[in-house]
Formats: structure tokens, C-alpha cells, sequence
């Protein structure tokens, strides 16, 4: 039974984690970046649950309830240093070579403008002039094929095909989707407080001691197209409703307030993504 639980859980979480992993891929975060930032959630929230019970967070009891190894507990990771020649493992393949691009004395021309170079240099040529892109990617990401780096610059906008046979770099930072501070510190806290309500609520067995969370669906589906009809009646009903929350609010919160609890009210119109949906039913059978 404890083991399906785990499973399930497991499982739950892979799906929740599904529509992170699409932003932090448009975004060039990578693996070991994703890795490195779980880590330190699983030390920091381990951390305050031993302060809770009034024990030292030390690496030894932190390593016990995570199963992180004990050197590893408070390792925190050394930042990329994209300014250098010499680009950071921790960048992708793709991020690394746009640095050498820019940096490398030998594809950059006077007056440190990058060059454009063809897929691949002559053959037969000086080393200088047999520069090309597959050059290039051997020298900074050994071991990844050219053609699939080409195409992953060319799809983000980093690099352009001139239609000559020659390939330009746009830009010297791989960020395939770059999103403003303002928008990710918006989205991280509406799925923070999301998910912190739902965590709390499974915390709380009476009935009526949670925190209030409706889902309101059509049974059967809604034909596709109603769907902009039901986004307007969404619309107009949910700023009436969000109107009314805010007046409430308004009128009780007070400035210079001491004890105070930072509160309200969200919510959302969701579509199912059918994918994600499959496949984690399909991990819940299979825990079953």
C-alpha cells in the first residue's frame, strides 16, 4: 500500500512537472539546472521542518530525510560564466557554442565582428580557412551532432540561414524564449500559492478545515466551438466575481496594520493538455 502511494505520488508529481519542463526548455534551462534548484528545495524545506521539531539542520540529518548525499547537502552550484572564451559545462551544447562563436579568434573578424561561416569549411584549406559550423561545434560540443545543433539555433532565432550556403549568429546568448522578471515572478507565485493550497488541504481531515477549491468542468467535454463562447462568459462573470472579492478586501485591509496575513483569492480557466492527461492515467494504473 505505502509503495502505491509512492508510485502514485511519483507519478503526480512527473505530471505536475510537465508544463515547468516546457517553460525551463523554451527558456535554456537545462537538466542539471532543474536538478540543482530540486536539491536546494528539498534542503530548504527539510531544513524548516527540523527547525519545526527544534533539531540542528545539519548535512547528517538532512542527508537521513532526503537520501542527498551528505557533501552534497549544501553544494550550490557555480554560475555559468558566459562572458569568458572559456564557456561553463553547465551551459548547454547550444549555449556553448554561441559563446565560442563570439569569442573564438578564429571566427571572429576585425573589430570583434562574429563571422558567418558555412556548414562546413573547405577541405583541403589552412586550418584558418577551413573554418566552418561543423568545425565550430566539434570544438566546443565534441560528441553532439552538427546538423541537430544547426537546426535548434535556426528554430530559437539564434542563428540565421542566409540562403547563400552561410549561417550568421543573431545573438551570443542561447535564451529560446526570453521571458521578462516581472512575468516569471507572476507565474512562479500563482503556481506556488496553487499548489500550496492543495498541500494544505491534503493535510486537513476535517471536513471544512481546508481551504476552499472548486473545479467546475463539463462532464462530457464542450464542443470546440463553444470554447471562445465559454472564454467571454469566463471572462465577464470572473471579473464580476473578482471585482466583488476586491471590495471585500479592500474595505478591511488597513495600512500600518502589525499582524497581518498576506491572503486572496485566484483562479483560472484551464484546457486539459491530452497528453499529459494519458500518460499520467496511464502511471496511475500502472501503480495500482
Amino acid at each position: 500500500m505505502v509503495q502505491s502511494v509512492k508510485h502514485n505520488l511519483l507519478a503526480a508529481f512527473r505530471y505536475l512537472l510537465r508544463p515547468l519542463v516546457r517553460i525551463a526548455i523554451r527558456n535554456g534551462a537545462t537538466f542539471p539546472d532543474f536538478a540543482g534548484v530540486l536539491k536546494d528545495a528539498f534542503v530548504d524545506v527539510s531544513s524548516a521542518q527540523l527547525r519545526a521539531a527544534g533539531r540542528e539542520p545539519n548535512a547528517d540529518a538532512i542527508s537521513v530525510m532526503t537520501a542527498i548525499d551528505r557533501d552534497q547537502v549544501f553544494r550550490r552550484p557555480s554560475g555559468p560564466n558566459v562572458e569568458g572564451a572559456e564557456a561553463d559545462q553547465s551551459l548547454t551544447a547550444a549555449a556553448r557554442l554561441l559563446v565560442g562563436w563570439h569569442t573564438d579568434r578564429e571566427y571572429v573578424g576585425p573589430y570583434g565582428l562574429v563571422q558567418d561561416l558555412e556548414f562546413s569549411g573547405p577541405e583541403g584549406k589552412s586550418k584558418k580557412d577551413s573554418r566552418g559550423f561543423v568545425q565550430l561545434a566539434n570544438r566546443y560540443c565534441p560528441g553532439y551532432p552538427a546538423k541537430v545543433l544547426l537546426d535548434e539555433l535556426i528554430r530559437t532565432g539564434c542563428v540565421q540561414d542566409l540562403g547563400n550556403g552561410y549561417f550568421r549568429a543573431l545573438t551570443r546568448l542561447y535564451v529560446p524564449e526570453q521571458l521578462s522578471p516581472e512575468s516569471i515572478r507572476r507565474f512562479a507565485q500563482v503556481v506556488h500559492n496553487v499548489t500550496e493550497t492543495l498541500e494544505f488541504n491534503l493535510r486537513k481531515a476535517a471536513p471544512g478545515a481546508g481551504r476552499i477549491e472548486r473545479t467546475v468542468f463539463a462532464d462530457y467535454g464542450l464542443a470546440r466551438s463553444d470554447v471562445p463562447a465559454f472564454n467571454k462568459y469566463v471572462r465577464e462573470r470572473g471579473q464580476i466575481f473578482a471585482d466583488d472579492m476586491d471590495n471585500w478586501l479592500s474595505t478591511r485591509s488597513k495600512k500600518g496594520e502589525s499582524d497581518v496575513i498576506q491572503t486572496g483569492i485566484g483562479f483560472y480557466h484551464y484546457v486539459v493538455n491530452e497528453e499529459d492527461e494519458r500518460d499520467f492515467g496511464q502511471a496511475l494504473i500502472a501503480g495500482e
